[in-house]
C-alpha cells in the first residue's frame, strides 16, 4: 500500500479572529445552560434556557426552517432545499452529564484560557451542535439554496440516558417515509496515539457500532422443600451460577477481524513504524498473530469480538434466608458487531441453558446495520476532510460506544459517526470526567467542515 501525502498543519482551514471571537460567544452561552436530563425533570428551567439561546444565537434557522419536537425536548430543523432529492441528516445531542468536584472551573460557567473554552458539553456534544447550527445560519444568510437537498438538523435532549428522543423522531419519519442517504452524528474525531506508533493525527470515521441485546435468564425447575432440611446442589441458585459459569468459561465468540476494523489498520499501516507496518500491511499473512494479541487486549478485544455481561442476579429474599429460592434469574448483556454472528454463538448459550434447566427471554434487541466506507458519503467526508484538515489521516473504523446515530438504521442508507473535534490526550481523558476543553481555534474549524459537507454532499 502507498502512503498518502499528508499537508502541513498550517494549510487548515480557519476563521478571522473576529468571527471566532463571536463563535465562543455564542458556544459559552450553550455551555452555560445546566443541560443535565434527569427523569424528573429537575432541569427543565436549565432546557428553557437553552432554547432561548438558540433562538438568540440562531435566528435566522429559526425564522426559515420549520422546527419538529419529539418527546420531552429533542428537535429536528428542516430546511427544504431547491429541487431536493437527497434527505441529509447532521446531529449532535445537547444533553450532557453532570459535573462533580474534581473540575478546576465551573463545569456549567464556561471559561476561556490557554486558548481554550473550558466547560461541560464543549466536546461531548455541544460544540459539534453549535457547528452544525451556525453552518446553516451562515448558509442561510448567504442565500444558499441548498440545491438538491434537504438538511435536517437533529439533537436530542436525552442522548446520555439512553433516552427515547431520536428513537420517537425515527419513527415519526417512518411514518412520514422520510428516508436519508446520509447521517453524520457524533462518535468519531481527530485523535493521536489510537494507533500504536503512527505519530499522524487521525480522524476516526465510525461506519459501525456495536449493538445491543439484553436477555432475562431465569431458572425453570423448582426446587422443593426448606433449604436446611434438604440441603441439595440442585438448587435454583446453583444452576443459574453453573449456567453463567460455562457461558463464560466457554468462550463462545472467538473475535475475528470485520471489513472496517480492517480498513482502520490497513489505512493507517503506511504510517506505522517497523515492524508494525509490515504486519499491518499483510493482515492476510498476519491476523492469526495479530488476533490473538489484540484479544489479549481488553479495549482491542471491543474491537474484534461479541462480548458476554451478566450485569443483574436476583434470587429468594432476605428476610428468609433458610428458604431456598424457587428461581433465580440473571440479566445477560450482549454487545456484538455483526448479528449473524452473534447468533450463531447465541445457539450455544441456548444449549448451555437447558442443560442448567435455564429460560432466556429476549428483552431488548437494539442491532444497527454497518454503512459502506466505499460509497459516497464517506467519500465525500474524506474530501471535506482533505480540504479542511490536510494534515490528517482519514480512516473508517468501528465504535465499541453507542449514539444515537444507531436509531436511524432502518431510514438511512449511510450512517457516518464523526465530529471534526481535534483532541489530544487531556481533552479525550475529559469526555465525561473533569475539565473538558475545546481548543477555541478549532471551533471556527468545525464550522468550515460542516458548511463545506453540505456543499459537497
Amino acid at each position: 500500500m502507498s502512503k498518502n501525502v499528508i499537508g502541513k498543519e498550517t494549510d487548515r482551514k480557519n476563521v478571522s479572529a473576529d468571527t471566532l471571537e463571536t463563535y465562543i460567544a455564542k458556544l459559552k452561552k450553550m455551555v452555560d445552560c445546566k443541560t443535565v436530563f434527569t427523569r424528573d425533570g429537575a432541569n427543565r428551567a436549565e432546557y428553557e434556557k437553552f432554547n432561548d439561546v438558540l433562538k438568540e444565537c440562531f435566528p435566522l434557522l429559526h425564522e426559515k426552517a420549520e422546527k419538529l419536537i419529539f418527546g420531552s425536548g429533542c428537535f429536528v430543523f428542516v430546511i427544504k432545499g431547491r429541487n431536493a432529492e437527497k434527505n441529509v441528516m447532521l446531529m449532535s445531542h445537547h444533553d450532557v452529564v453532570d459535573g462533580d468536584s474534581e473540575w478546576k472551573t465551573d463545569p456549567f460557567n464556561a471559561v476561556e484560557k490557554d486558548g481554550a473554552l473550558w466547560g461541560r458539553g464543549t466536546i461531548d456534544t455541544k460544540t459539534p451542535l453549535f457547528a452544525e447550527l451556525q453552518a446553516a445560519e451562515e448558509l442561510l444568510s448567504e442565500n444558499y439554496d441548498f440545491d438538491g437537498v434537504n438538511l435536517y438538523i437533529g439533537s436530542s435532549d436525552n442522548e446520555e440516558v439512553c433516552g427515547d428522543g431520536m428513537v420517537l423522531a425515527t419513527e415519526y419519519f417512518k411514518e412520514n417515509k422520510i428516508h436519508f442517504d446520509v447521517v453524520l452524528d457524533e462518535g468519531g474525531a481527530i485523535t493521536t496515539g489510537m494507533i500504536p506508533t503512527v505519530k499522524e493525527k487521525s480522524a476516526m470515521v465510525a461506519v459501525h457500532e456495536k449493538s445491543r441485546h439484553m436477555y432475562r435468564c431465569k431458572t425453570t425447575k423448582n426446587t422443593k422443600g426448606h433449604g436446611g432440611l434438604n440441603p441439595s446442589t440442585d438448587s435454583a441458585v446453583n444452576r443459574l451460577c453453573g449456567f453463567i459459569t460455562e457461558v463464560n468459561k466457554s468462550k463462545i465468540y472467538k473475535g475475528k477481524f470485520y471489513p472496517e476494523v480492517r480498513a482502520t489498520f490497513e489505512t493507517h499501516a503506511p504510517y506505522m513504524s517497523f515492524p508494525m507496518n509490515m504486519l499491518f500491511g499483510n493482515l492476510t499473512v498476519f491476523s492469526p498473530l495479530i488476533k490473538k494479541i489484540m484479544l489479549s487486549i481488553p479495549t482491542a478485544n471491543a474491537m474484534l469480538s461479541t462480548a458476554i455481561t451478566f450485569t443483574t442476579v436476583f434470587a429468594g429474599t432476605k428476610e428468609d434466608p433458610q428458604i431456598g429460592a424457587k428461581e433465580a434469574e440473571t440479566t445477560m448483556f450482549i454487545r456484538c458487531i455483526r448479528e449473524d454472528d452473534m447468533l450463531k454463538g447465541f445457539e450455544k448459550i441456548k444449549k448451555i441453558a437447558e442443560k442448567y434447566g435455564v429460560e432466556i427471554e429476549e428483552i431488548e434487541r437494539d442491532y444497527c446495520q454497518p454503512s459502506s466506507f466505499t460509497a459516497e458519503p464517506f467519500k465525500v467526508l474524506t474530501k471535506v476532510m482533505n480540504r479542511n484538515f490536510p494534515d490528517v489521516i482519514v480512516a473508517p473504523y468501528l465504535l465499541t460506544a453507542g449514539t444515537d446515530a444507531r436509531r436511524f438504521t432502518d431510514v438511512a442508507d449511510s450512517i457516518l459517526r464523526f465530529a471534526p473535534i481535534d483532541l489530544d490526550k487531556a481533552q479525550f481523558a475529559s469526555i465525561h470526567s473533569a475539565d473538558e476543553h475545546i481548543k477555541t481555534e478549532n471551533v471556527g474549524q468545525c464550522v468550515c467542515f460542516y458548511k463545506d459537507f453540505v456543499k459537497e454532499i
